[in-house]
């Protein structure tokens, strides 16, 4: 991955949010996992506000666990823009600079983004700031891109975004990747398994805005198991986001930006890992209580399958 840093900037920390008496409730033991869940509660009508940390039930293995906290108000998002600029979404991207300084206006003050674009490589034109004018002049440069190579590599995009989460300082927000693209693209050497553990340990939900073309890929016998076929709508579900099939992007931005902050930001602390093993994968389910499911009636809910020890 290359890095452009179009204004020099350290990376930036999202601000907390919550009361000092919200914040104390969060202690962990020495070496405790936090696992956080960025849920997504909706209906025919939209999202479903109003609901408390008491109304969800968190299975772990199957099992239910103790919620350690549940931001359940507007909290900050962290929020990466993910373009691919491939020739064949210049459409897209033009769209999304037409409107740069009103999608970048959805943020509110503690909000952070960044700017990655991706082909075959991935530059990194602008960490996590809230300075309005830098993510405006980044987006803008972002729809001319030069010396890019030919071809399309969305896993490893994803791959280099969560690592850009990663390297943040752990925050209560709403870690969140916005990508655009056609999904047309094949991966060498990194496999779904490898996305989706990069994202789960960075704690991060996948939207994506996707051309009204783009396709799931067809279950096929690859001959080579190094490469495979993109397929960000089994990537966005595997991590509780959403999939917007569009062809005005810049809607569609706008829209992902809005139900983000309409989400439920809960945690808990994991199991230790059995000892010997290098890595484990435990299978996550949210459920809305009996008393909750009751009141709110018949809901969908977005979360994050699993999560690894």
């Amino acid at each position: 991955m290359r890095r452009r840093d179009i204004f020099p900037l350290a990376l930036l920390p999202c601000a907390g949010f919550g009361s000092q008496e919200q914040d104390a409730e969060v202690r962990f033991a020495a070496g405790a996992r936090e696992v956080r869940l960025d849920v997504l509660v909706a209906n025919g009508k939209g999202p479903v506000e109003g609901l408390r940390a008491e109304d969800f039930l968190v299975l772990d293995e199957g099992r239910p666990v103790k919620l350690t906290y549940g931001g359940v108000g507007e909290q900050p998002l962290s929020v990466l823009l993910l373009l691919d600029v491939s020739g064949s979404m210049k459409q897209y991207l033009e769209q999304i600079g037409r409107r740069a300084r009103q999608l970048v206006e959805l943020l509110e003050a503690n909000d952070k983004a960044a700017v990655m674009v991706f082909t075959k490589d991935t530059d990194y034109f602008r960490p996590f700031t809230g300075d309005k004018d830098r993510l405006v002049y980044a987006l803008d440069q972002a729809m001319r891109p030069v010396d890019m190579p030919a071809g399309t590599s969305i896993n490893a995009a994803l791959v280099d975004a969560a690592q850009a989460f990663a390297d943040l300082p752990a925050q209560p927000a709403y870690n969140t990747i916005v990508i655009l693209t056609d999904n047309r693209g094949l991966n060498y050497q990194i496999p779904d398994s490898l996305v989706l553990e990069k994202l789960y340990g960075a704690d991060t939900v996948l939207h994506s805005v996707v051309t009204k073309k783009a396709e799931r890929p067809r279950p096929t016998a690859s001959a080579n198991p190094d490469f495979s076929f993109a397929n960000v709508f089994a990537l966005s579900e595997a991590t509780g986001g959403e999939v917007l099939r569009t062809d005005r992007a810049d809607e569609a931005f706008a829209q992902l930006l809005r139900n983000a902050r309409r989400r439920y930001l809960l945690s808990f602390v994991a199991p230790p890992a059995n000892a010997g093993a290098e890595k484990q994968f435990r299978r996550l389910e949210v459920k809305l209580s009996p008393a909750a499911a009751k009141r709110v009636g018949k809901v969908t809910i977005r979360a994050r399958q699993g999560y690894y020890l």
